[in-house]
């Protein structure tokens, strides 16, 4: 029964000749009718063959429930009140409250108390009740003036950067982008030693690269210049840098059961659900506490056919708040901008709409410094921070030759 039109198939009451809406007595909502017919005036209960969802999707019902000043849960102590506490808060939004549990002298029915103890203990059953308070409603007063910062907090390893964001915290997204080959994975890569460093466990989601290029570019970083060594193919005359296989074993055991990659040689590897599904099991089961995302670009997102690929990049970005919201973690997501014309770009040119970095907390640009800049600048490529919710500092940090950050006022 759904949607019901008319309110006695959802709701019971003994009369509507005893249902007086401007009464101060409010509505009073029974465990059943016996007890209902006790109460008398403004009494009320759910019908047994009634769902929750048939009374709230009854617009009559909600009209009518929502007439009264408050409802008084005329139920005795224990699972039954709780729920129908629960339920008339969650779903009409109306001033809900109980009697304390002294009130009901042990008795389990109003007809009980009635008879034990006379009609004036039924009507007390108003005096000095609580307040069911309604979920997602705060009282200022009651609000801690410290914000409740995350303990799951990491840094990028640049030291301006982590000074004008403070981190990445728990419960957080960062969208990093930039023009395609000007450095968004490799800082990001870079993440991962850094995390490591401060014991926390990573699981990276590469949509472009098997575990084996990731692993080995991942070492490349972690090793530093001291560890690797050049080689010249023979065929080409091309210049390639490897790790030195004596440290190899040694960043194995470091990284062992600490990082994470997932496999993109499975059938639905790049499917949205299935990357989600594997960042749960990695924190669940190894406790990651980082989450990269690299790119958005090659994860199949649902309804993208329907929603086009801007709006399911979107909602696929909500999905990774969400998730860094629920398990006190910061996801960080690669994603190319919408137009490479030269010049700077700002944050509503991210790909996923501005949507996508309205729901980031922060937004970086990784690239190139225009040529004509270079010397003005001081290096030749920079983040530059489009976005941070938590001080709201801009600007661009270098690269090159040392890193230091130029200012450009508050977002």
């Amino acid at each position: 029964m759904t949607h019901s039109s008319d309110i006695s198939e959802v709701l019971n009451c003994v009369n509507k000749r005893f249902i007086h809406e401007d009464s101060t007595s409010g509505l009073w909502w029974c465990k059943d009718i016996e007890d209902m017919e006790n109460v008398g005036l403004n009494a009320v209960c759910k019908s047994s063959l009634a769902d929750w969802s048939d009374l709230s999707g009854s617009a009559e019902c909600v009209e009518f429930i929502k007439k009264f000043h408050f409802v008084l849960v005329a139920v005795p102590p224990g699972q039954e009140q709780q729920t129908i506490a629960s339920e008339l808060a969650a779903r009409f939004s109306v001033f809900v409250c109980v009697p304390n549990d002294e009130a009901w002298h042990g008795c389990d029915s109003i007809r009980e108390l009635r008879e034990k103890y006379g009609h004036k203990a039924a009507e007390r059953l108003l005096f000095g009740c609580r307040e069911i308070p309604v979920n997602g409603l705060l009282n200022i007063s009651d609000v801690s003036e410290k914000p409740q910062n995350s303990r799951n907090r990491t840094f990028s390893g640049l030291p301006l950067l982590d000074l004008l964001t403070g981190g990445f915290f728990g419960g957080e997204l960062s969208v990093w982008t930039g023009k395609r080959g000007e450095g968004k994975s490799t800082i990001v890569s870079q993440l991962v030693p850094e995390a490591l460093a401060r014991n926390k466990r990573t699981c990276v989601y590469s949509g472009e690269m098997p575990a084996e290029k990731f692993k080995q570019i991942l070492y490349q970083q972690t090793a530093g210049a001291g560890y690797i060594r050049r080689e010249v193919d023979q065929p080409t005359g091309k210049e390639l840098y490897r790790v030195k296989e004596a440290v190899i074993p040694q960043l194995d055991r470091w990284m062992n059961s600490r990082v994470f990659v997932t496999d993109i040689r499975t059938a639905n590897a790049h499917d949205e659900d299935n990357i989600l599904s594997l960042f749960e099991y990695a924190y669940r089961r190894h406790r990651c506490g980082v989450f990269i995302v690299d790119n958005v670009m090659t994860a199949a997102l649902k309804d993208e056919a329907r929603l086009g690929q801007w709006r399911a990049q979107s909602l696929f970005a909500a999905r990774l708040v969400a998730f860094a919201k629920r398990f006190d973690v910061h996801v960080h997501l690669v994603a190319h901008p919408r137009k490479t014309r030269d010049g700077n770009f700002d944050a509503d040119d991210v790909s996923g709409s501005s949507d996508l970095t309205n729901r980031a907390d922060n937004v970086f640009r990784v690239g190139r410094i225009p040529e004509d800049k270079v010397e003005e600048m001081g290096c030749s490529a920079g983040i530059r921070i489009l976005k941070n919710r938590q001080f709201g500092d801009k600007g661009t940090v270098k690269l090159e030759p040392v890193f230091n950050y130029i200012p450009t006022g508050k977002v």
